[in-house]
């Protein structure tokens, strides 16, 4: 006699397989990309790195980063030679010889430039606008890196998908035949031999046979594999995508407090939100000047490249929606600027205190 497999058994061990092949897939894809290509110490002597020719084999955008190695003991220790928020760099990026990509406007670490690339060689010169090679004893080096957010959802997901497939098919291949196999109840029904009873058989055997009982019922099982499977659904997205908020961490600055400026000549980043009336989006002011809202984060960054401190106050109208405050909060916080938020008087009094103090300094030294 032939021994015919479930289809089941086949159904499970295909999920299993494929499950199985392709998470190795996956993983052996993620762990061939090239996520760091560039990752070479550098001196930071004023002029240009050549990385020289560095392969990339991902979609994807790309920061560079020159780190120049310091941190809190080497600003204490050297005074004189601090890179962060001075270091000026720019780049221009190379693909068989030609241009592909450049940055004209030099940028001020800690903010990366990047730029965006497919598969291919690739060369990059760096042009180090200032003289710090005061800091190559501490190792400083120059760093590309892939963007892989993307692909790393993407690889969760399809991982996840893979894994269900798995509990699927191991489901298929345990418990379904496990339910064929139980023995089915015995009916044994006597029928009497009696010669005193009449039994006629010829009706019955026209009659439709009912099928006997082949095992436990199906449902509770197929009810159960989806319940399970709905639980663990439900704990791998409350895991894997809970967001807690972690709020905007902001110093508060007194009414009757003093603003302290960075240095003689430089007066102290003030940003004002002020009410523009009914229905109408807040004017915003920085420095007692007034810009729009798309060009907050240009402006911000400009002024606070200028200073030794980062250190950004703001202040809004009683009358201006919280939300905006919050939006410069935001966008001064993502700038590295250590932010205050003035309260009462809406800062108005504070801005122009510092610009007639600073004019003030520059007359009593002779400066215009």
């Amino acid at each position: 006699m032939r021994l015919r497999v479930p289809v089941s058994v086949l159904v499970g061990v295909g999920l299993i397989v494929t499950g199985v092949a392709g998470r190795a897939a996956i993983q052996h894809w993620m762990d061939t990309r090239i996520v760091y290509p560039v990752d070479m110490p550098v001196s930071l002597a004023a002029g240009h790195i050549r990385t020289g020719p560095f392969r990339l084999n991902l979609y994807a955008d790309y920061w560079v980063y020159v780190l120049p190695g310091t941190d809190q003991d080497w600003d204490k220790n050297h005074p004189d030679c601090q890179p962060y928020r001075h270091l000026q760099t720019r780049w221009v990026l190379y693909r068989d010889g030609r241009i592909i990509g450049r940055l004209e406007q030099p940028t001020v670490l800690p903010w990366p430039s990047g730029f965006r690339a497919g598969p291919g060689v690739y060369d990059l010169d760096v042009e180090v606008m200032s003289d710090f090679s005061c800091v190559d004893p501490a190792h400083p080096h120059l760093e590309l890196a892939a963007q892989t957010e993307n692909y790393e959802s993407a690889a969760f997901a399809a991982t996840l998908a893979l894994l269900i497939g798995i509990y699927i098919g191991f489901a298929l291949l345990i418990f379904v035949p496990i339910v064929r196999l139980v023995p089915s109840s015995d009916r044994s029904k006597a029928i009497t031999e009696s010669e005193s009873i009449g039994q006629d058989f010829r009706r019955a055997r026209k009659l439709p046979l009912r099928r006997p009982i082949s095992g436990l019922p199906g449902f509770g099982l197929y009810a159960g594999m989806f319940f399970g499977l709905m639980a663990l659904l439900q704990m791998l997205l409350t895991g894997g995508f809970r967001r807690t908020s972690k709020g905007l961490w902001v110093h508060l600055l007194r009414p009757d407090a003093v603003i302290q400026e960075s240095d003689a000549w430089t007066e102290p980043l003030i940003v004002r939100v002020n009410d523009a009336g009914p229905g109408e989006r807040p004017d915003l002011y920085v420095n007692s000047r007034r810009v729009a809202w798309e060009d907050l984060d240009r402006v911000l960054k400009q002024e606070l490249g200028r200073r030794k401190e980062w250190v950004v106050y703001v202040a809004g109208d009683d009358d201006v929606a919280f939300e905006y405050v919050a939006e410069v909060i935001d966008l001064a916080r993502g700038d590295q600027a250590k932010v205050f938020l003035i309260t009462g008087d809406a800062g108005s009094g504070h801005g122009r205190t510092s610009e007639s103090h600073v004019s003030q300094k520059r007359r009593d030294m002779g400066q215009p």
